[in-house]
């Protein structure tokens, strides 16, 4: 089998798609990629609110 990354362009999209709440079945769709892709992509990139307030606290201090 031949795997491609994606690309920077790829997960821009990926992540504007799923912040418009687009489902992962249409995004990969729209890509020509696996939803099981466009999931793991998603989840590999996903910072919870906990996270984001600790980095702005680091951030600020």
């Amino acid at each position: 089998m031949n795997y491609n990354h994606l690309n920077i362009n790829e997960r821009t999209v990926i992540s504007l798609l799923a912040s418009s709440d687009i489902s992962i079945r249409e995004i990969a769709k729209q890509l020509g990629r696996s939803p099981s892709t466009i999931s793991r992509e998603l989840k590999r990139n996903q910072t919870n609110e906990r996270d984001s307030r600790l980095l702005t606290y680091r951030f600020v201090k």
